[in-house]
């Protein structure tokens, strides 16, 4: 069981080893270390992502299939000069990186492969790096940082994946003392928690929901604009903030917006064989119940609600719901259909929920493409992408609005 003094220990050494190593070397000598690294992870003969695959489903609970397709659009984002050019955007140059001597990321756990950008870009920045793994996925980060000591052994020794069970408040606290900066992702209960304890710098990522936007045009191609509504809903089963929840479509398209619901059923219930949805715990299968009785007590009632469901088991959820409200889903592949005359409507939908706003997937025509991706990101959106392609950010996207890496620095 690791202690507060095991934490201290550890820091330092990182401390030591930045010292020694990291700060030292040129920029580009350690942008090419991880560049070699991420290369070798993407090629699906590399030994690391074969232990990572055999390993991670029953570590994680998500399918087999579904570690082999979403693994290496984890790490994609870091190949090549990507990290660069990073650097360069948000620091003028990447000659000018110069981070605290330790940085601590507190992962969420939701997602394997999560540890792989923060790891990498906090090495990018000269800085050492510890990561507090969550409890959803202790497998990943310590791999990872295997792999580069594979590729660059004095590289590896400025970084170090821990994890101690929640409510261990003594190697949390070690941790906290020792890193300059903490950066934590997770709910907002947990990220105002930790923010009271970090007695230093803390920078926080809490709760953030996503949607897709579809145009009446968009309805011509139905079954294409549905399969990549349903690819963005299933990858990593909706427990990314980039996953989503609620699709608005315009009335008036080449089929009704009950019919794109169906549309988008039918869609999911394709990739319910080819990327299975993980293993639910008791309380995950109760919430899903939940809301199909609820959406069929509705419909009783007369409010205008079609439940459409996976025909066997809770693999998958499509609710059309003519309530505009802003609401979220229990996850794991459910989804509100909600029809507008206009998308222009989202404006006073979206005004109550603006600080929790992260993505927006769209489907449009090219003359409205450009005016949506627009008005969206004044609504307070982060991140707007055709649909199919939200959970595929490049290193440019700003979580929340913040940079990546800027606010990390500490300039010379």
């Amino acid at each position: 069981m690791l202690t507060a003094a095991d934490v201290e220990r550890i820091a330092a050494d990182l401390i030591t080893a930045r010292e020694r190593i990291l700060r030292p070397r040129p920029t580009a000598q350690v942008l090419a270390a991880l560049s070699e690294l991420v290369d070798r992870w993407l090629q699906p003969e590399s030994p690391w992502r074969q232990r990572a695959e055999a390993e991670l489903p029953a570590a994680t609970g998500f399918s087999a299939a579904m570690v082999r397709h979403g693994l290496p659009l984890m790490l994609e984002p870091l190949r090549s000069s990507a990290i660069g050019r990073l650097l360069d955007a948000e620091l003028g140059s990447r000659d000018r990186a110069c981070g605290p001597p330790l940085l601590l990321h507190v992962l969420a756990g939701n997602l394997p492969g999560l540890a792989a950008i923060p790891i990498a870009l906090s090495l990018a920045v000269k800085s050492a790096v510890m990561v507090k793994a969550g409890s959803g996925d202790r497998v990943f980060p310590s791999l990872f940082i295997e792999s580069l000591a594979a590729v660059d052994t004095e590289l590896a020794q400025c970084a170090a994946a821990l994890y101690w069970p929640g409510g261990r408040l003594d190697p949390e606290a070690a941790a906290f003392r020792a890193a300059n900066v903490v950066v934590a992702s997770g709910n907002d209960v947990t990220i105002a928690d930790i923010a009271r304890r970090v007695p230093g710098r803390f920078i926080g990522h809490g709760h953030r929901i996503s949607f897709a936007a579809i145009t009446r045009e968009a309805l011509r191609d139905a079954e294409v604009v549905a399969a990549r509504l349903a690819d963005d809903v299933a990858l990593w089963d909706q427990l990314g903030c980039l996953s989503p929840q609620l699709a608005y479509v315009e009335r008036g398209g080449a089929i009704s917006v009950e019919q794109f619901a169906d549309t988008l059923g039918r869609a999911l219930d394709r990739l319910a064989d080819e990327l299975p949805l993980r293993q639910l715990s008791r309380a995950e299968q109760a919430a899903l119940q939940r809301f199909r009785q609820e959406a069929e007590w509705r419909s009783v009632r007369g409010e205008e609600v079609t439940l459409f469901a996976s025909p066997s088991g809770v693999s998958w959820t499509v609710v059309y719901d003519t309530a505009p409200v802003f609401v979220p889903t229990p996850l794991n592949r459910t989804v509100w259909v909600k029809p507008l005359d206009a998308l222009a409507e989202l404006a006073t939908i979206l005004a109550p929920v603006r600080p929790y706003l992260e993505a927006a997937g769209i489907a449009a025509p090219p003359n409205r493409q450009g005016d949506l991706e627009t008005w969206l990101t004044q609504t307070g959106v982060h991140r707007v992408c055709s649909l199919g392609q939200m959970q595929r950010p490049d290193l440019s996207w700003r979580q929340g609005g913040r940079p990546r890496v800027s606010e990390w620095i500490v300039r010379p």
